[in-house]
């Protein structure tokens, strides 16, 4: 894997990743289980639900284009197949639209493993929703969040009987979290460039993916959200973005302003999810186009800013407001949200069952492994 991430990976500077990779490598060849789960945020909150770890695919490469995410792709197909083989599970469960879970997702159907699906049926841009959608069409369950999506889903030619619009998962966490928070936050997640803010007091939460259809313009729509956000006075705290194609050109922009220096603002990777709920349910207005705006944002009644088409034509609460990535429209929508303040909660997502009804559908549910287009 060392030598397949020399010749595919794209970072920015080789020089100065090797060292780091091969300390992370170091860790995971050298080191025992408890040495991973130490360092991997991930795996650790896995071990704390006492979900047992049965394998694990090296497959992230550095690069931020798509080029590397296909790749990407591929390298999980290959980690993959092996893994079914060991495995043998009776059921592949897989979830959303990010482009790693369609090779998880063939290669489950290629191996004659059923396959269920969470949250199919959405619409939105970029190539999540072909994604999406080609996940849809693998599967055998269908567990989408809504009554919306599930009709989309039967539009899709699937079979009725095994498309069960249950809510999302996650809304179900957020019922039974205590989204309380204080500066702590920050020492459980590592530390950030640039200085930390207060929580506690008003703040912006700037979190932006990249386009994947829209790869040249990724970093002109960064710059437009910071020139925006860069005119209030209100704190400021950036995530970075995940690694979808165009991730470099929205790393670029953040590496860029954060090089200046802005007073109150803080730029962190990522928060442990039950931290960055807590974050994001305390933020005056979150600003970007993470899907957890629409989603999570409905039922925690968060005002939310919208930039871009990332998430074009995605049901969604009141609690959007939605702006082409220009910093005036921006600018204004900010101040619009946050004279607005919060939202009534909203249930479009789900009520917090979703778990416990996915559970038991799939200890009772076994569709034919050969699938036919379904006639509406």
């Amino acid at each position: 894997y060392f030598f397949w991430y020399l010749r595919h990976g794209e970072p920015l500077s080789v020089w100065k990743s090797i060292p780091w990779y091969l300390r992370a490598r170091r860790t995971a060849l050298l080191g025992s289980d408890e040495d991973l789960w130490r360092h991997d945020n991930f795996m650790r909150l896995l071990r704390q639900d006492q979900f047992p770890i049965h394998a694990r695919i090296p497959m992230f490469l550095e690069g931020g284009n798509s080029r590397v995410m296909t790749k990407i792709a591929g390298l999980c197909l290959l980690g993959i197949t092996d893994i079914f083989e060991r495995l043998r599970p009776d059921v592949v469960l897989v979830n959303g639209d990010r482009f790693e879970m369609l090779p998880i997702a063939f290669a489950a159907v290629a191996s004659n493993i059923r396959l269920a699906h969470i949250e199919g049926g959405d619409v939105s841009g970029t190539l999540d929703e072909s994604t999406r959608h080609a996940i849809t069409k693998l599967a055998h369950i269908h567990f989408p969040a809504t009554d919306m999506s599930a009709g989309r889903i039967r539009q899709m030619g699937e079979d009725p009987r095994f498309v069960f619009p249950v809510g999302s998962p996650v809304i179900d966490m957020l019922t039974k979290l205590d989204i309380s928070v204080d500066n702590t936050v920050f020492d459980r997640n590592g530390s950030g460039g640039g200085e930390r803010i207060d929580v506690q007091k008003p703040f912006l939460l700037i979190l932006q993916h990249p386009v994947t259809t829209r790869y040249e313009e990724n970093q002109r729509d960064m710059e437009e959200i910071i020139a925006a956000v860069d005119q209030t006075p209100q704190q400021k705290l950036f995530l970075t973005p995940n690694i979808d194609a165009g991730s470099d050109g929205v790393s670029a922009a953040l590496r860029e302003y954060r090089d200046r220096k802005p007073r109150s603002t803080a730029f962190f990777k990522n928060f442990l999810p039950h931290d960055y709920y807590r974050l994001f349910s305390h933020a005056s207005v979150a600003i970007g186009n993470s899907s957890s705006f629409i989603r999570e944002g409905a039922f925690l009644g968060v005002p939310a800013v919208l930039v871009g088409d990332r998430q074009r034509r995605r049901e969604r609460g009141e609690n959007v407001s939605e702006v082409l990535p220009e910093r005036r429209e921006i600018a204004r929508a900010i101040e619009r949200q946050h004279t607005h303040g919060r939202y009534p909660r909203s249930m479009l997502f789900g009520d917090g069952t979703a778990s416990q009804k996915i559970a038991e559908i799939l200890a009772d549910v076994t569709p034919p492994v050969q699938k036919t287009f379904h006639t509406v």
